[in-house]
């Protein structure tokens, strides 16, 4: 039953059980070539941690014999004295073998003989000593975990790579300090680092840094197998004779006496040792260095070490596993099943998409994974007449929930997956609509996932191509047509109902995908073109005078990030502009004090829109109010020569809201506009159920001297813009880090600073920018910016 914990009798006393669980990483089943007693067979692994087997590419179990010769499983799980051979040299007493084989029977019968190394704890009764016991009369209720203290700041962590004496480990050091570390990372066909792809998860929230070590162990690491606690000891004994001035304190960000995560790579492969990530005080080991305390670790082989690293340092930080683990269904055949392969395949990082485009390219963190860490904040869905606009959630960290009525333990959330960057290699683009179930025991055993017909983290699938088998979730044509609308074009979707089968009153229609964003209707008779509002709603008034009234009813709000706002009354104000001519994007304060002051906000503007009670749109020609993005810097639009909000290279004139200063910075595309032009743009602020509509008539005058254009300001911290160079100035003398990214994501530049820094951008293509401070673990100004 949901909100029990597995152990109803354990008081929890301020750590938690479930970081205590063992997670692991699904296998890679690319095909390898390996010789087979001198001749040379392909073959794929299967499985993770918790149970692994080999098989042949068409599907028939194999086993290694004690002098590395694979041999055929026959029906008993157990290896027999046919020796393995790729089909096309296959001989007649081979083939006699395996047409007498029973494939099912074969898997059912080497599982049942080779359960669970690791099984979950809800089969182990047994509970190390540290873990009290009181018995309450009730079990205690739990909400989804948190995420662990480490996933945002400037963190440092230690990674040991292991060899045995007389052996070395496959992966240079110098490699793997780049690998994990270099901003920016492409040689070799990566996307980027362990540290990039963190950044970019977090939007700059979470920049992680690992310290590389190498140590040598005196025994064989064959010796170790399924006594990886024992290795990990030994390895930190060799870690302080080596390096005798390790500080742990350097990696304990919360300073609670205990590193915050380490990594292990050990040399070479090896089937029955490490590949997991794991807790140290379950197994009663005590670890210290450098005054703190090893405990959550993870061990893998230095071998394709890097979307694995990413996957178990992401168990590190709370993710559980989202493929399908322990179950008896994890491999089996789907054909004539009504439920799909179970996973989320090959969309997830934390499930068998980590090995995208050959391991190089793990997709980025979905919206739900996102705000599990702390890095994002869920925009809420409500049904209305108006469209709704979702941009893509790597480069803009926007996604929606639609949440169930009663439960907070079941919602569905909606992102935009565009193929950029971390995502370049999924199998399409397009909206996917996930549906979170947390039930507190499929969390605890790790098994999220293992149950085909009821996914605590499931992929909505718009189409109806069926995954049948595990393998099958690493080919991406079973794939496009999971997102809407997707390769079969799915337009709708609804209405959303629970796992309970209460309908939630939400449904989506004329699903579209257009320039990147995805757009659509919650009502329908509504057309969605190029993600505008083609028809008049209550959203869309025509204006006829200064003042309009607008009957309130159940479908005429504005759509908020976490309630609906009744509209009341519609007003309009008219501000007359001269804005100088120049060669660049500079431009002219507008001051909006009486716009603020019909809306009856005297205080901080900037609060209010940071709480979601204060709304911004823009304004076609034609009066109609429209809820397009910001085309220009956050909270603005440009307009075209019609007065139309528009894309930035089809912009003639941009006004850029700055509720700091309550004003409006109001410029011109460079080298389009002439002196006695005029041009009449519109924008309106919504704010406890009235809009004021402010019409700028804005008019071309002779060119002005000033040369700086003021992009954005918030708290102690101001960016400024010059031709190609940007400056970032704090009026307080706090360590941040300011960072460029273009509109894919990539990092431009970055630097750390204190009370100033700039940037020459000479060279980088012209357009769009985003840039981000962090300082102390938060965001403290994130601005998109032109140049």
């Amino acid at each position: 039953m949901r909100k029990i914990n597995l152990f109803g009798q354990v008081v929890l006393l301020g750590f938690t059980l479930l970081s205590a669980y063992l997670y692991a990483a699904p296998e890679n089943p690319m095909p390898i070539t390996v010789d087979n007693d001198g001749d040379t067979i392909v073959i794929r692994k299967l499985g993770d941690e918790h149970y692994r087997f080999t098989q042949t590419l068409d599907g028939y179990m194999v086993i290694r014999d004690t002098n590395g010769i694979y041999y055929y499983a026959d029906e008993n799980g157990e290896i027999s004295n046919i020796k393995v051979h790729d089909e096309s040299r296959r001989d007649v007493k081979e083939n006699a073998f395996l047409k007498s084989l029973d494939k099912k029977k074969v898997m059912r019968a080497h599982q049942k003989k080779n359960p669970d190394r690791h099984p979950r704890l809800s089969r182990n009764v047994k509970r190390p000593a540290w873990v009290p016991t009181v018995n309450t009369g009730k079990p205690p209720v739990l909400r989804l975990p948190q995420a662990s203290a480490h996933v945002k700041g400037t963190n440092k962590f230690p990674v040991i790579m292991i060899s045995a004496s007389g052996g070395k480990n496959s992966a240079d050091s110098t490699s793997v300090f780049k690998v994990l570390n270099q901003e920016n990372l492409s040689s070799g066909g990566y996307t980027g680092s362990v540290h990039d792809y963190f950044v970019d998860q977090s939007f700059g929230v979470f920049t992680p840094t690992f310290d590389l070590f190498y140590v040598t162990v005196d025994r064989s690491l064959n010796s170790y197998e399924k006594q990886e606690a024992t290795l990990i000891k030994e390895a930190v004994s060799k870690l302080l004779s080596k390096y005798p001035n390790f500080d742990g304190s350097k990696y304990d960000s919360d300073g609670d006496g205990v590193i915050d995560a380490a990594g292990f790579l050990f040399a070479g492969a090896n089937d029955n040792l490490g590949g997991f990530q794991y807790e140290l005080d379950w197994n009663g080991v005590s670890v210290s260095a450098g005054g703190c305390r090893f405990n959550s670790y993870f061990i893998i082989s230095d071998e394709g070490y890097f979307p694995v690293f990413i996957h178990e340092f992401s168990h590190t930080m709370g993710l559980r596993d989202h493929y399908c683990v322990f179950s008896d269904d994890c491999y089996a055949d789907f054909s004539n099943s009504s439920s799909p392969a179970p996973g989320t395949h090959f969309w997830d990082v934390m499930a068998t998409g980590m090995y995208a485009n050959n391991g190089l390219t793990p997709p980025g963190y979905s919206g739900f994974e996102r705000n599990f860490m702390g890095w994002m904040d869920y925009k809420n869905l409500n049904s209305s007449d108006e469209i709704t606009t979702i941009t893509p959630l790597n480069t803009t960290n926007v996604a929606y929930k639609v949440p169930v009525r009663g439960d907070d333990d079941e919602w569905w959330v909606l992102e935009n997956r565009q193929k950029t960057k971390w995502d370049a290699y999924l199998p399409n683009s397009g909206m996917l609509i996930w549906h979170i179930d947390y039930d507190s025991k499929t969390w605890d055993d790790d098994a999220v996932n293992d149950t085909p017909d009821h996914q605590g983290v499931d992929v909505v699938e718009a189409g109806n191509v069926k995954v049948n088998d595990y393998q099958s979730g690493f080919d991406a044509r079973y794939f496009t047509d999971d997102p809407f609308p997707g390769s079969q074009n799915v337009t709708s979707f609804g209405p959303f109902t629970s796992w309970a089968g209460a309908s939630q009153g939400v449904q989506l229609y004329s699903i579209t995908e257009k320039n990147g964003n995805v757009c659509f209707a919650t009502q329908s008779g509504i057309r969605v073109n190029d993600c505008n509002v083609a028809v008049a709603s209550s959203s869309s008034q025509i204006l006829s005078s200064s003042s309009v009234s607008v009957e309130p009813s159940s479908s005429s709000y504005h759509e908020t990030s976490s309630s609906s706002m009744v509209v009341n009354n519609i007003y309009t104000v008219s501000i007359r502009v001269e804005l100088p001519v120049s060669g660049n994007y500079e431009p002219t304060k507008v001051d909006l004090s009486e716009v603020f002051e019909k809306l009856g906000i005297s205080g901080d503007a900037l609060e209010l829109y940071s709480s979601d009670k204060l709304l911004y749109n823009a304004v076609m020609s034609s009066n109609s109010i429209d809820n397009t993005p910001s085309t220009a810097n956050a909270l603005g639009h440009w307009f075209d020569e019609n007065g139309d909000v528009s894309a930035y290279n089809d912009g003639y004139v941009y006004s850029e809201l700055d509720f700091s200063t309550k004003c409006a910075n109001v410029g011109h595309f460079p080298n389009k506009v002439s002196v006695g032009e005029a041009y009449e743009i519109g924008q309106a602020l919504t704010y406890n159920g009235n809009t004021v509509i402010f019409k700028l008539l804005v008019t071309l005058t002779e060119s002005g001297t000033t040369t700086l254009v003021e992009s954005g300001m918030l708290g102690n911290v101001r960016i400024v813009a010059a031709g190609n160079m940007v400056q970032v100035y704090s009026s307080d003398k706090n360590l941040k880090k300011a960072t460029i990214f273009d509109l894919q994501g990539n990092i431009v530049s970055n630097k750390l600073f204190r009370t100033i820094v700039d940037f020459d951008l000479t060279g980088k293509p012209k357009g769009m920018f985003i840039i981000r401070v962090v300082e102390d673990r938060r965001v403290v100004l994130s601005k998109q910016l032109k140049i």
